[in-house]
């Protein structure tokens, strides 16, 4: 998975369980599955899985943090609203230092950074327009992300420096989907589901 640089993320969202899936660009199979058996909101960490039947542990996700196999921190993200400037995104990658995340373009930077984003920012404006956020510091390129237009929540990831942790990215994707996203199946089962089981 550490090898992948550009990817497409898909959800599947469940009662009883929830699956991200990871397509690497222009490929039909997944390359890695993100999973846990719950809902989207149950308190327990995604597990990340790799290999050919994606049945090889590569580590734990949560929406603030990444993990490896053997439970070790990779980093954290963190995601602070603001009103009239860009949300504060940072990705603290350990052997990597602090990246920031701000939008990328003039639709992104237009509806989540000015006085606009309180009409643009709901749940028309996910499915009309996309989102792109841009992670980098002096130090690293980084990489690119984005919640692509549409009623369902998709995204797109694409690395630019290869020493970014993929699992991080995935924590970073899953803050996004909390606190950042709409997705009415998403929704749906939130309502209806029990956030101890899982």
């Amino acid at each position: 998975m550490q090898s992948l640089d550009s990817f497409t993320v898909t959800a599947e969202y469940g009662r009883s369980h929830t699956t991200f899936l990871l397509h690497p660009a222009g490929q039909r199979e997944p390359a890695a599955r993100m999973h846990k058996d719950g809902a989207y909101e149950t308190r327990y960490p995604f597990r990340v899985y790799t290999g050919a039947g994606l049945d090889e542990l590569a580590g734990y996700v949560t929406e603030f943090a990444a993990m490896t196999a053997e439970r070790v921190e990779v980093g954290t993200v963190r995601h602070r609203e603001r009103t009239l400037r860009p949300d504060d995104w940072t990705f603290t990658q350990h052997d990597l230092g602090v990246l920031c995340g701000l939008p990328e373009g003039s639709g992104s930077r237009l509806r989540h950074s000015s006085p606009l984003r309180m009409v643009l920012g709901h749940s028309w404006g996910d499915a009309l327009f996309s989102y792109r956020l841009r992670f980098r510091s002096a130090e690293s390129a980084g990489f690119a992300f984005a919640r692509l237009a549409g009623v369902r929540a998709r995204y797109t990831v694409t690395v630019h420096d290869p020493r970014v942790s993929r699992l991080l990215v995935l924590a970073c994707v899953t803050q996004f989907n909390t606190y950042a996203a709409t997705d009415p199946r998403k929704s749906a089962v939130d309502l209806t589901a029990n956030p101890l089981r899982g």
